[in-house]
């Protein structure tokens, strides 16, 4: 089983976000990148991790001055992204998902769907870009 791991920190945003894979759809960006060496190491049981990916979400302040609205579109991602990872995110990656405006006005179904069409498209141009 897939685990989903947070990236918290202000500078692994910013390191995914230089070296990274962007796809860009109605409602998200979706940013991916291979996870680092230093995190396959599992120091609870002294070994190394073998099924986990990394996600990080973003909600600027662009997409409403409502915290409320911010935190439904953070809750929202985060539960899409738990039910949609097993199947279509890959072991071994950084995600990060920012929100766009577009988030505050669609449902929830849309936002899925967004979310499955940008994981299944970058995971394609890195198979892609691996192959030449």
């Amino acid at each position: 089983m897939l685990k989903i791991l947070p990236i918290k920190k202000s500078a692994e945003f910013q390191k995914i976000g230089k070296k990274n894979q962007k796809f860009y759809s109605h409602t998200i960006t979706l940013l991916s990148n291979q996870t680092p060496q230093n995190y396959f190491q599992d120091l609870t049981k002294n070994q190394l991790a073998k099924d986990f990916c990394r996600v990080g979400y973003t909600v600027a302040k662009t997409v409403s001055k409502s915290a409320v609205v911010r935190n439904l579109a953070k809750r929202r991602l985060r539960e899409i992204f738990r039910k949609i990872a097993p199947l279509h995110a890959r072991n071994h990656h950084d995600y990060v998902i920012i929100a766009r405006k577009e988030i505050a006005l669609v449902d929830f179904q849309k936002i899925s769907g967004d979310l499955k069409f940008c994981l299944t498209k970058i995971h394609n141009n890195v198979a892609k870009n691996t192959a030449k």
